[in-house]
C-alpha cells in the first residue's frame, strides 16, 4: 500500500452515517415565503456526494448504490458525475438545511443498502377461507336488487 493513498474507513453501519467531510455542500439564496431574510441570507443547500469516491463503501456496494438511484430515484444521481445531490430548502437557517442534506443522504444510502427480506408464502387458514366466503355471501344478496328495473308497478 502506498503511503499517500488514504485508508478505507468501514461505513458506520449503526448509525449509517457518510463523515460530513466526505460531502460538498453549496449555498445559494433559496426561494419561498421569509420575508426579507430570504433576500438576504444564503439558506438554501445543495449537497453533492460523489458515489466513486468514497472509502466507506465496498465496489460491490457502489453498483447497488448507483442501480438503486437510477431505478427508483432518477433526479437524485448526476449521471455524468456519477454524485448523488440533494437539495434542501424547508428551513430558515444554512446549518439546520445542512443537517437535513447530511440526514437525507444517510437515509437515502441506509434505503439503498439494506438488502429486501424475502417474503415467505403462507397459506390461508380455513377460518379466514370461510370468512371469505361468508362475506362474498352477504354482497350477493346486496347486490342481487340491483339489475335493471323492468316495471314500476
Amino acid at each position: 500500500m502506498r503511503e499517500n493513498q488514504p485508508k478505507a474507513v468501514e461505513f458506520d453501519w449503526e448509525r449509517g452515517k457518510i463523515p460530513e467531510s466526505d460531502v460538498r455542500y453549496t449555498a445559494s439564496r433559496g426561494g419561498g415565503p421569509g420575508g426579507q431574510g430570504v433576500n438576504t441570507t444564503d439558506s438554501r443547500v445543495e449537497l453533492r456526494w460523489t458515489i466513486g469516491d468514497s472509502r466507506h463503501l465496498s465496489a460491490e456496494q457502489k453498483d447497488a448504490l448507483r442501480a438503486y438511484a437510477k431505478e427508483r430515484a432518477r433526479k437524485r444521481i448526476l449521471e455524468e458525475s456519477d454524485e448523488l445531490k440533494f437539495v434542501c430548502i424547508t428551513e430558515r437557517s444554512q446549518l439546520q438545511n445542512k443537517r437535513d442534506c447530511l440526514s437525507r443522504l444517510n437515509a437515502f444510502l441506509r434505503e439503498a443498502l439494506t438488502p429486501e427480506e424475502e417474503r415467505i408464502a403462507t397459506k390461508k387458514s380455513k377460518g379466514v377461507k370461510g370468512k371469505e366466503r361468508r362475506m362474498k355471501e352477504v354482497d350477493k344478496r346486496r347486490k342481487a336488487g340491483r339489475g335493471r328495473v323492468t316495471s314500476w308497478e
